[in-house]
């Protein structure tokens, strides 16, 4: 949400809330006050309010209730405006504050029903809960680059339930949208649209039952998708069948537990050990971790054996293998921004088509342990063990 229409929503409540009717009233109250001492008071004798300007300082720092002493009334005709001013001060002064206090406590008791609309960018939005989503919440931090990044969580979770999580990770910067995730209008008071990535749980809050979590997943990877296309999404799985799904929605990364479990119960039994090591490298009690990471511009063009020495010299980093992104093709890639008639036919073609050449992702394929001739390429990323502060 922008500035102005975060200003433009403020207006709107202040004015439902009769909050300029009883500014007015006050400051015609002021104005009032200001000219009559300011008439009854010029010329008599001791008078300490000898300008309009005078009288605005005294019937402010009046109603106020400041009573700093510097300028009063001396006449009977100033001190009845002066009792007038007490009077209506005092009510109309509690009418404004009372105003502006109820605007904030209103916003407070949204923010803590989730009802509030989301105005933060480049945050992280966590739709669904289970038993995992805590250890979602701490990983973004243990993981992320930054320490507290802004994480939404949009659930139908009971409010104490959210008050706890918040006491409990007091370092995290947790907001909360209640409701249903795969309903449009939870995904626009959650600002998909500019968010830096959503991650997809299966979930089982409220009464959503395990049995149908990976359609929820699937519709809302599609209702996302449709209100913010460029927007990376996570997502969890519970059944392998449902992926297919997922990729023609152009999830980006997709996650299912059951595919590891029996690799590392595999791995228990054919390499003792073995499984420990995975356990370690991905707990987020451990200081090792597996990271994703820029390759220096130096060592684009050389090969793998010289990035693997640097990361080792210069980190203490242990270089795994390689991720190789393959940037989506763009029709803007082919047509160049000239207007002729041949390139405005070739583009309304291809939209009337509507082929996936239009609508293709970026895609990222793993090289685990490549050679150390390989060349390093302009899209890569490194992937190392590294040592994390927690």
């Amino acid at each position: 949400m922008s500035f102005n229409s975060g200003l433009k929503r403020l207006v709107r409540t202040l004015r439902k809330e009769r909050f300029f009717l009883f500014a007015a009233i006050t400051f015609i109250v002021i104005i009032i006050s200001s000219i009559g001492a300011f008439i009854f008071e010029h010329g008599t004798r001791d008078a300490s309010i000898h300008s309009l300007w005078d009288g605005i300082w005294w019937a402010v720092v009046t109603l106020s209730t400041v009573g700093y002493g510097d300028k009063f009334p001396v006449s009977t005709a100033g001190r009845l405006v002066a009792l007038m001013l007490m009077i209506s001060g005092i009510g109309l002064l509690s009418l404004v504050t009372a105003t502006i206090a109820s605007v904030f406590v209103e916003q407070k008791i949204k923010e803590g029903k989730g009802l509030e609309t989301i105005k933060e960018k480049n945050h992280i939005v966590v739709c669904g809960w289970n038993p995992h989503t805590e250890d979602v919440i701490v990983g973004l931090s243990a993981y992320g680059d930054d320490k507290s990044p802004v994480i939404v969580l949009v659930n139908e979770l009971p409010v104490e339930e959210i008050d706890t999580l918040k006491l409990k990770y007091t370092r995290h910067d947790l907001r909360f949208i209640r409701g249903n995730h795969a309903y449009e209008d939870t995904l626009v008071r959650a600002n998909v649209k500019r968010a830096k990535f959503v991650v997809l749980m299966s979930d089982t809050s409220g009464t959503h039952t395990k049995e149908r979590a990976d359609e929820r997943t699937i519709l809302s990877a599609l209702t996302i998708k449709s209100l913010a296309p460029k927007v990376k999404i996570v997502a969890e799985l519970l059944d392998s069948e449902n992926k297919p799904y997922l990729k023609r929605a152009r999830v980006d990364e997709i996650i299912i537990m059951e595919e590891f479990v029996g690799s590392l119960l595999a791995s228990a039994v054919t390499h003792p050990g073995l499984s420990t090591v995975f356990s370690n490298i991905m707990s987020l009690d451990d200081r090792n971790k597996m990271r994703r990471t820029a390759i220096p511009a130096q060592f684009i063009g050389k090969n793998f054996g010289e990035l693997a020495r640097y990361f080792r010299e210069t980190r203490k980093a242990i270089l795994i293998g390689l991720l190789k992104e393959k940037k989506s093709f763009k029709l803007e890639d082919v047509l160049t921004d000239d207007t002729s008639a041949i390139e405005l036919f070739i583009k309304e073609k291809l939209k009337e088509s509507k082929k996936d050449l239009l609508q293709q992702q970026d895609t990222i394929r793993a090289i685990i342990n490549p050679g150390d001739d390989t060349v390093i390429g302009e899209n890569d990323y490194a992937v190392i063990l590294d040592k994390i502060e927690l």
